[in-house]
């Protein structure tokens, strides 16, 4: 149902782009858990009370107390959300939109692989590469805890943490996939595969800063993500994990139905 020599290809080529992402994300996060000390949690605390609108905007509100708490605070409320972003939509492009655009999907087409199992390929080639981002950024963190503050992490709750990043990121991807599938040229791609994401993004900032603009988190997928639930151990965090991936599997099936049957002569 797939072709093995572009699986392989894909995953090389898609490991070699993710190389810079997991020094950035590797990077914030040695430094993030660097810096946990509850003397300077009360100091950035004071951050919090004193621009408390511009801390909001970029998620970093919340408790700093424990460092799952520190790391969730200053890591996933930004960081570890936003950067693999930026990976995914770079991944859809290069994995399908290039191929539409430029006219090289033909050549593909006129080898035995079919459009099926093209399009089977490359979602199965995108998860992959997603999962094994946050896989690794999970370990990361995981050895650098243990190496610089043994045993002060809650390993349980971090890794549901990543678990939940890991389904959202799946879920972006899907909104990327199905733009890529639906359109023929990149700069439409561009305009919603890789607009809509960020302009989510843009709206949980001015959602985070409450009063009247707070139900906005309502008109974005940012909402599903449920960090702070898993820190508290309450909430629907299961529901939302379930959304989550229910929103990556439609959004793949749809894409891969658009793909089967577009006019690729444009």
């Amino acid at each position: 149902m797939i072709s093995t020599p572009l699986l392989k290809r894909n995953l090389w080529s898609g490991f070699k782009l993710m190389i810079p992402f997991i020094a950035i994300m590797a990077m914030y996060s040695m430094i993030i858990i660097w810096m946990y000390d509850p003397e300077l949690s009360k100091s950035l605390d004071q951050f919090q009370e004193i621009m408390p609108e511009m801390m909001a905007a970029v998620g970093m509100t919340g408790s700093t107390g424990t460092l799952i708490e520190f790391i969730h605070t200053y890591l996933y409320g930004f960081i570890m959300l936003f950067i693999p972003i930026i990976y995914v939509i770079m991944l859809a492009n290069k994995f399908i939109m290039r191929y539409v655009d430029n006219g090289s999907i033909a050549c593909i087409l006129a080898t035995a692989n079919s459009r099926k199992k093209v399009i089977l390929t490359q979602m199965l080639s995108m998860s992959l590469l997603i999962v094994l981002l946050i896989v690794i950024s999970a370990a990361i963190g995981c050895i650098s805890s243990a190496a610089m503050f043994p045993g002060d992490l809650d390993v349980t709750k971090y890794l549901q943490l990543n678990g939940a990043v890991m389904l959202f990121d799946l879920a972006v991807s899907g909104i990327c996939l199905f733009a890529a599938c639906f359109f023929n040229e990149t700069r439409w791609y561009l305009a919603v595969g890789a607009g809509l994401p960020l302009v989510f993004y843009v709206i949980q900032m001015m959602a985070n800063m409450g009063d009247k603009l707070e139900n906005l988190k309502y008109a974005t997928i940012f909402t599903l993500m449920p960090g702070q639930d898993i820190l508290d151990g309450t909430g629907n965090v299961i529901l939302n994990c379930i959304l989550m991936a229910a929103i990556w599997l439609v959004l793949y099936v749809i894409g891969a139905l658009v793909f089967t049957r577009k006019d690729l002569s444009v």
